[in-house]
């Protein structure tokens, strides 16, 4: 690989009451922002009420109690962007919440929006909208139709379902299976009372991140950091890590019926491999090689030669040891298809590689990289993972060890390898055999 260009670098500023401040330096974008993560651990009974929160608190505040008036503000800020959302690294919860705009430079007067943006998002996180000791019955209520709606929604897009199957079959008793968004049982039990409850838990307890990106001073920084939660904290809750480790006495298998034309089948692996282990870096190039690209073994075997997939490709979840093999395939095909898919996996294993698959892996990661560093939000997202997890690389020393693998250091990582669980889903009436 060669250099990348233009290095990005994070700096932490300080930490206090279970807060850790960083600060983000890239010359390459015009906007300030800051993100902030507050942490939990994945649990079934509060993975809803952690998921509806943004929600609540972006409809409007102490200062501006309604969404016109938040949207009047942010317009007269130049456009400034407000937002949030949930979502799981691992069996870690993580509530978002983000806050962007223009670099001072671009301004009449060169007006200083990086105090006024983080008085708003300061007021959207303190005091939200609030009556009967619980967040305002109308705006909850709304926010909690539109969870429902958007959890009975995830039916609808079946790559995406079959993927969350699979996972919470394999992963069945252990938190990873429990969707970021909960369920909709969990969903209903959430009153605006005990939802508040939950928020402050959220603001006085949860471990939280913060990213500062852009052109700010160092004083208006400061400022930011000296007035974060001035309610102040109490005592810090502890995250759990999540074990990576099991060994697979059996594998599991599990088929389901629905209204498809397209069979959806996945293969779920244990990679028994820690996101900080030095063998994290051959798993990325294992997982590349095997099914991250068009250069891969499932593109080129499955789908290419075989005409047997209309899409084949692996993913990591590198904070739980996971990869998934997803394929879109008829269902009279999913036989052949499945080992097809397993022969790819015991040819890694035994060492088949070819240099050019892993200098494409290589070329592909290189690339990956450098496009991450042209998002604000990408670089948030690599800092925070690095964060969460304990890591002290950043993107130019991961890509110095994506460099420094050998085929040997993958083949090495394909023996941790193992099948858990397979899942089909397939059209309601089809039954093996017929077409």
């Amino acid at each position: 690989m060669g250099s990348l260009a233009g290095k990005t670098m994070v700096e932490k500023l300080t930490e206090k009451q279970g807060i850790q401040f960083y600060r983000l330096k890239s010359d390459k974008f015009n906007t300030t922002r800051v993100d902030i993560f507050f942490v939990d651990d994945l649990e079934k009974e509060r993975a809803s009420g952690n998921a509806i929160l943004p929600s609540i608190l972006k409809r409007g505040c102490g200062k501006y109690p309604s969404i016109t008036e938040l949207e009047r503000k942010l317009e007269e800020l130049y456009g400034a962007d407000v937002g949030g959302g949930t979502l799981k690294k691992g069996e870690a919860h993580l509530i978002g919440f983000r806050m962007s705009h223009i670099s001072d430079r671009y301004t009449f007067n060169n007006t200083r929006l990086f105090d006024e943006c983080c008085n708003l998002l300061m007021c959207i996180l303190e005091s939200p909208l609030t009556e009967d000791n619980g967040f305002k019955k109308s705006v909850f209520t709304k926010e909690r139709d539109n969870l429902i709606n958007y959890i009975r929604s995830r039916i609808n897009n079946k790559i995406h379902f079959s993927l969350y199957r699979c996972i919470e079959e394999m992963c069945h008793g252990e938190p990873f299976a429990i969707p970021e968004e909960g369920t909709e049982e969990d969903a209903l039990l959430l009153t605006p009372q005990n939802t508040f409850a939950q928020y402050k838990e959220m603001i006085q307890s949860y471990p939280a991140y913060v990213y500062i990106s852009g052109e700010v001073d160092d004083t208006s920084i400061q400022n930011f950091i000296d007035n974060f939660l001035k309610a102040g904290r109490g005592d810090i809750k502890s995250i759990k890590t999540p074990d990576v480790k099991k060994e697979i006495s059996e594998v599991k298998r599990v088929e389901e019926g629905m209204e498809v034309n397209q069979g959806k089948l996945c293969l779920g692996f244990r990679t028994q491999i820690d996101p900080c282990s030095p063998d994290y870096y051959p798993l990325v190039v294992y997982n590349g090689i095997l099914g991250g690209d068009t250069h891969s073994k499932l593109f080129q075997n499955v789908r290419e030669k075989a005409s047997l997939a209309y899409y084949a490709q692996s993913v990591l979840e590198k904070y739980k040891g996971l990869m998934i093999v997803m394929s879109g395939i008829e269902a009279e095909n999913r036989q052949k298809a499945e080992e097809i898919i397993l022969k790819q996996v015991e040819d890694m294993r035994k060492g088949n590689i070819t240099k050019d698959e892993i200098d494409a892996t290589k070329k592909s990661l290189e690339t990956g990289m450098k496009a991450m560093q042209d998002s604000q939000g990408a670089i948030v997202d690599f800092f925070l993972s690095q964060h969460l997890t304990n890591c002290a690389d950043d993107f130019e020393s991961t890509a110095e060890k994506f460099r420094q693998v050998t085929i040997d250091d993958v083949v090495r990582v394909a023996q941790n390898i193992q099948l858990d669980a397979v899942y089909f889903l397939k059209p309601k009436n089809f039954k093996e055999g017929i077409a």
